[in-house]
């Protein structure tokens, strides 16, 4: 039986789905080319397909010496191949950057124009100051900082880039020409020689990011996962992210140190240009550690492909207007309505969470006391709306009466009170706000106006100059670590004024330190 399907006059045609967008990032590197393809989704964008091929475009090249016409070809080949790949998938757009053989070659150009007329795609040869931008990019969309400093160590083929900072800000970057295969071409399996020459070379850079100060780090590039996964895969370690420590890295390298590359590459299940390399890319990570005095490195496999999209993506995404909770959308709206110093309020919050997430043994207060202690320093100068005259005592009421969104009514009491206190008098029963708490409640404002009151004090000059705090809670001492921008004389004073009532409140001696 036939069944005839009347169409439905009224019936609108279905609006045709919109696709959509997708693009590639290529990294020409030293070393390897690597390409992902992306495709957006309605917040940030998923891989569909990878590629990588170890073309070693720096063998037989680099200092200063034009690339070789075998490393062209293969070059340009690999490019074609990716960029077919890449159409394939329907790509709306091919971003291309190349590192550090490309730059240092005097033939680049010859290279540059071969891959265009090939592939269709143009390459763009980047500084070391871009490429290490690039990279952090990634990292930041990959590794939660937990409000921390990072050191972010990639190392490449060519050259290895060092980044310090925190996911909103980048305080150092600096790029050094010790990649893997620059120095295996130049030492071979010399090891000696090799350490001495990256520990000469990377000696000044050590120093400044060490006198900046950092709380972890983070290694990427294939060396240093490549490490990381020899390391763990002897230890039992899950697939992911891994850590890598020095002692183990000191163990891989005494192991691998008298093997022939044929027989590391056996041992090891490691291509055999990755195998030439591996060894003099352990020692360099090596130096580094040493000189940066650190015991383990978090291996991320993000590089910069991945900075390449996250770049490309943040030029799309439309600037929000609102955002996060209900909650902190309504302390962000009062802030903005009583004309509060937002880059001030935004970094004393900072300063406040940092010093609150380093000494959680010492106040004992959960995750819910956090954004009321955030709440409270977005809001503390609120009342200078209304007066600089006893402005912390119109803060509390611009708060009490303001109506918050989300909060209940105890949590309102404690954000304002907090924020009464973070200057001048210190909690008292006999100020009938403080008194009408509870006995719990009146604990939390002394512990939260404690901190707030030190971290208001670190921005004293409202110029950043303490950029950010590290936190070593003793049996004696509270022992703050300031990590300047600039000089910061007036901020460490009031800090050593204010730090009182923070010594008071917890029992412990308070010192403070730049970094």
């Amino acid at each position: 039986m036939t069944v005839e399907v009347q169409s439905d006059p009224q019936a609108q045609p279905r609006p045709a789905r919109r696709r959509r967008y997708r693009m590639a990032a290529i990294d020409v590197g030293t070393n390897s080319i690597h390409m992902i393809v992306v495709e957006s989704l309605r917040h940030g964008y998923r891989v569909i397909d990878k590629e990588k091929e170890m073309v070693q475009l720096g063998r037989d090249s680099l200092e200063g010496r034009p690339l070789t016409d075998d490393a062209i070809a293969r070059g340009v080949a690999t490019l074609k191949s990716m960029a077919e790949i890449a159409r394939r998938w329907k790509v709306d757009d091919i971003f291309a950057v190349a590192t550090s053989a490309i730059r240092e070659a005097p033939n680049r150009r010859r290279f540059i124009t071969a891959a265009e007329k090939a592939s269709g795609v143009k390459v763009r040869v980047i500084s070391g100051e871009e490429e290490a931008d690039y990279i952090y990019r990634a990292v930041r969309s990959a590794v939660d900082f937990h409000g921390g400093t990072a050191v972010s160590i990639d190392i490449g083929g060519g050259s290895v880039e060092l980044i310090v900072g925190t996911p909103e800000e980048v305080f150092f970057t600096h790029s050094e020409p010790v990649g893997a295969l620059r120095m295996s071409q130049k030492f071979g399996d010399d090891i000696d020689a090799c350490r001495a020459f990256v520990r000469k070379a990377l000696k000044k850079t050590m120093a400044r990011i060490a006198s900046l100060g950092f709380d972890f780090s983070i290694g990427t590039s294939g060396t240093i996962v490549t490490l990381a996964m020899l390391a763990s895969e002897e230890n039992g370690m899950s697939s992911g992210l891994r850590w890598l420590s020095r002692a183990r890295l000191h163990e891989l390298i005494d192991t691998m140190k008298p093997l022939p590359v044929e027989e590391r590459a056996r041992r090891f299940s490691l291509d055999s240009k990755r195998a030439e390399t591996i060894l003099v890319g352990a020692i360099v990570l090596e130096q580094i550690m040493i000189g940066l005095d650190v015991e383990q490195i978090r291996a991320c496999d993000v590089a910069l492909r991945e900075g390449i999209v996250e770049k490309a993506f943040d030029a799309q995404r439309q600037p929000q207007t609102g955002g996060g909770s209900i909650r902190h959308s309504s302390v962000v709206e009062l802030a903005r309505r009583s004309d509060v110093d937002r880059t001030h309020a935004t970094h004393v919050a900072r300063l406040a969470l940092r010093i609150f997430d380093q000494t959680q043994e010492l106040h004992m207060l959960r995750t819910g006391e956090r954004e009321l202690l955030e709440s409270a320093a977005l809001l503390h100068e609120a009342g200078m709306h209304v007066s600089f005259q006893g402005h912390h005592k119109h803060s509390y009421y611009l708060i009490c009466h303001a109506g918050l969104r989300g909060f209940t009514g105890d949590q309102v009491a404690i954000v304002a009170n907090v924020a009464r206190y973070y200057r001048k008098a210190t909690p008292s029963e006999e100020h009938a706000n403080f008194a009408a708490l509870s006995p719990g409640q009146q604990e939390a404002v002394r512990r939260l106006s404690a901190i707030l009151r030190v971290a208001d004090a670190l921005d004293r000059g409202r110029r950043g100059a303490i950029r950010d705090v590290g936190v070593e809670v003793g049996e004696d001492a509270v022992s703050f670590e300031l990590r300047r921008r600039d000089e910061a004389e007036v901020e460490i004073a009031s800090a050593m004024r204010k730090g009182k009532y923070f010594a008071k409140v917890f029992g412990r001696r308070v010192d403070f330190e730049i970094a």
